[in-house]
């Protein structure tokens, strides 16, 4: 059995002990290299990539920066002479600071050194060491002791090291280093939790929104009319026709800039050479994918679309297949599984592909694979083996058993489903000149082991089969299994597919809804719909001018939505027959005045709360910002720190495709004082939020991050609105007792205003202790733009009362 890496330490530890020379004296570097180096790599078993030697920061330089991407420790080397004047009584291991200190000039100084380093890092641990002598302290504190008042752990000499390397070990070591033995040893300090959340004393939080019969009814249409229509096959060319937009075209109203939306999968290709390109040009789908759907350009491999879920690969296959590649494929056949609406078992899937391409042939194709006449067509070679071997005597002398023996190697063929397959379309292509291409769409909506299992059954196919193969994925799993997964062992031709303009999406949509309604659309009897439909006319009507004449609510869906078609109209769905708005009030004025003009906040309300009652962060497209997972006033506004980093960070000239490191973003929150718990979790919050877009470097954590544009949005637009402090107050910790006293669960809009008065005031005074970095984000800012707007909704439904 392999020794384990506590076992490979202690035997480091112990033979440097025993080889211990006390009378040689080493310079510093001397010192490094042959004691603290295999003190901190060999024995404390830190990989040497995990450390950053020589770190500068504000132009002072740091030994050993540990760990990456969040920093975890500094350990400043000092050389063997300096010695470290420590107390003589070995079974003290723990010893306050100031007294180590005290008349100690060589360690004083060391102390001071590295615990500045440390704080001004933001990192925790602080280590000085001479190679034989050792003290460890916490360099990074919010408990308000400065970090040289609190106490330490040390060690004498390597002997002692050895003698109880389990502290050593448990304090200092890469494998422990995250359990936080260190910090619960010697100080007091831990992420004390904050108070429950208003919605913790909320009844039946966070409640389903009631809607009346009329909302209901509407949401219900809305849903067949904005999305089921589009599904139906009655629909699909006229569909596309009238609703197919090109992929690729920039947003005109991404808060982010130009060159991260036009690289956002460029780094799906690094190191791939050639292999990556663009699925759209201006002039529409690329000749080089046109190619490859003839099969001119495709080596035995096959062709990958990347595209994140719901940027439209399905719509652009669609448009591929029935418009710009129409002509090519007029006597071609086209086998096509969408794994998003069909459901398929894990555990049987060549089968269910097989039997798939099996009923499209027959039923779309008039080709049945069973028929006496196509079989004996495809295999007329093996017949001829047949009259030609053992049983052809039968022929002649005993036609009934001969021609049963042919019955039984043909029923033998059709058995091997998947061969059988094959030598169909091997006759399709070579005895009939037919292309054959086939996609297998929206294995992306499935978990990664299941995309692969469907790649490797592509790349049979492509490989075996006279077929053009195309597979859909997205980026994260394509750039996973390239690096240890089944992509790995090929070279695919990949092309990527960008979001549409998410605007002209939208109209589009809408447009074709109201074409139908005012055909007549569906026969809706069936569907239990009693409503009658020009109510949903006049209706997405409102919807459709509103947005031509307000671009704020085109740059809501443009931006919440991220370029994800399915979420932009999802946003839309929500709208329709939300009861957190009042749809008879706005059907009344369309009605009678002949229009209605929706402000952005009623639209933001039923897009922030969807169907609760209340606020809920899990249910909802817009994050909470202000959230915290401890009692420091000053981690509000954590997250909003990170999304303004990288906003910034993006709008560098340096700045690689909008990318930042994950390692400099950690740097900076923990140069601004935060715990790298905090960070972990906030880090957390944003990528489950889509606040950020995280590429992956290896299989243990993203290394890079950049804004997306819903964080941007977040941040940017709806900080600092009365609709967003309003709903996302019940969902953050409130610290301050007096605060939290009078920040309660109210409903009329009066005390609601009034509680986001307090809310904005409770910031005010979190923020005096929080950091502000220089051309960082500016709370103040925000807060005076916020109070406006709670201002700007006061005087509103103070003329409202006055007219009424």
């Amino acid at each position: 059995m392999a020794a384990s890496k506590y076992e490979i330490g202690f035997e480091v530890i112990s033979g440097m002990a025993a080889s211990d020379d006390d009378s040689r004296i080493r310079n510093e570097a001397t010192t490094r290299l042959q004691l603290i180096d295999r003190i901190i790599f060999d024995a404390l078993q830190w990989p040497r990539d995990q450390c950053m030697p020589e770190e500068s920061h504000d132009g002072l330089y740091a030994d050993y920066v540990l760990g990456l991407p969040k920093r975890q420790m500094i350990v400043e080397a000092k050389k063997e002479g300096v010695h470290f004047g420590l107390p003589l009584d070995g079974r003290t291991r723990e010893v306050s600071l100031p007294a180590l200190a005290r008349n100690n000039g060589n360690l004083d100084a060391a102390l001071k050194q590295v615990g500045g380093y440390c704080t001004s890092r933001g990192i925790p641990v602080a280590v000085a060491c001479n190679g034989r002598q050792l003290v460890a302290f916490i360099g990074s504190r919010i408990d308000g002791v400065p970090p040289t008042q609190g106490r330490a752990i040390i060690f004498r000499s390597l002997a002692e090291m050895r003698d109880d390397f389990q502290t050593l070990w448990n304090c200092l070591s890469y494998p422990a280093i995250e359990r936080r033995y260190l910090e619960s040893r010697v100080t007091s300090e831990a992420l004390t939790p904050p108070p429950e959340k208003l919605s913790r004393r909320l009844l039946r939080y966070p409640g389903v929104k009631r809607r009346n019969e009329l909302e209901h009814e509407l949401r219900t249409l809305g849903e067949i009319f904005l999305q089921d229509l589009v599904k139906d096959e009655d629909f699909a060319d006229e569909f596309i026709e009238k609703c197919y937009c090109s992929s690729g075209a920039l947003s005109q109203y991404a808060l982010i800039s130009k060159e991260i939306l036009k690289n956002r999968y460029a780094a799906s290709g690094q190191g791939v050479k050639k292999t990556v390109t663009s699925a759209s040009d201006k002039r529409g789908v690329s000749k080089d994918l046109l190619s490859a759907v003839l099969a001119k350009s495709v080596t035995k491999r096959p062709v990958i679309l990347l595209g994140d879920v719901g940027v439209g690969k399905t719509s652009f296959i669609k448009n591929l297949v029935s418009v710009e590649a129409s002509e090519e494929l007029k006597r071609g056949i086209v086998l096509y599984v969408d794994f998003g609406r069909e459901p398929a078992l894990r555990t049987d899937l060549q089968s269910y592909v097989l039997d798939s391409f099996e009923r499209q042939l027959r039923d779309k194709y008039e080709l049945n694979l069973t028929s006496d006449t196509f079989v004996r067509g495809i295999y007329h070679g093996e017949l001829l083996a047949l009259r030609e071997g053992i049983y052809g005597f039968l022929r002649e002398t005993d036609p009934a058993a001969y021609r049963l023996k042919e019955v039984e190697l043909l029923a033998a063929k059709i058995e091997n489903k998947s061969g059988h397959l094959k030598k169909a379309i091997e006759h399709l292509t070579s005895g009939e000149r037919r292309t054959v291409v086939i996609f297998l769409d929206n294995i992306d909506q499935r978990q990664d082991d299941f995309q692969e299992e469907v790649f490797l059954i592509a790349q049979s196919m492509a490989e075996t089969w006279p077929v053009t193969c195309f597979v859909t994925l997205r980026p994260s799993t394509y750039n996973k299994s390239r690096r240890q997964g089944s992509l790995s062992a090929y070279q695919n031709r990949v092309f990527t597919i960008s979001p549409p303009r998410i605007d002209l999406v939208v109209q589009k949509r809408l447009e074709f809804a109201l074409e139908q309604l005012r055909d007549g659309g569906l026969s809706l009897s069936g569907e239990g719909v009693s409503v009658e439909s020009h109510l949903l006319l006049e209706y997405i009507e409102v919807i459709a001018d509103s947005i031509d004449r307000n671009p704020s609510l085109a740059e809501c869906i443009d931006n919440v939505s991220a370029g994800n078609v399915r979420d932009a109209l999802d946003l839309l769905t929500i709208f329709v027959g939300s009861g957190h708005v009042d749809t008879g009030k706005i059907l009344e004025i369309k009605i009678k005045s002949g229009s209605y003009f929706i402000p952005l906040h009623e639209f933001l309300r039923a897009v922030i709360y969807g169907d609760n009652e209340h606020y809920s962060p899990d249910n909802s497209f817009v994050a909470n910002m202000f959230d915290v997972i401890s009692l420091n006033g000053s981690e509000h506004f954590l997250v909003p720190h990170m999304i303004d980093y990288c906003l910034r960070s993006s709008q560098s000239p340096h700045s690689d495709m909008g990318y930042v490191l994950q390692s400099e973003v950690f740097s900076h929150l923990q140069s601004l004082g935060y715990r790298d718990l905090q960070i972990s979790s906030a880090f957390s919050r944003a990528e489950r939020a889509k606040l950020c877009d995280f590429a992956m470097a290896d299989e243990e954590a993203p290394t890079r991050l950049r804004i997306t544009q819903r964080g941007a949005y977040i941040l940017r637009k709806l900080a600092t609105e009365f609709v967003y402090v309003d709903a996302v107050v019940v969902d953050t910790p409130i610290l301050d007792e007096g605060f939290r006293e009078i920040i309660a669960d109210v409903r009329y809009i009066e005390d609601r205003l009034e509680r986001a008065r307090h809310f904005v005031g409770y910031l005010d005074t979190c923020w005096e202790e929080a950091p502000h970095p220089e051309g960082g984000f500016d709370w103040p800012a925000v807060s005076s733009a916020l109070s406006r707007s709670i201002e700007e909704v006061a005087r509103r439904v103070e003329g409202r009362r006055r007219e009424s």
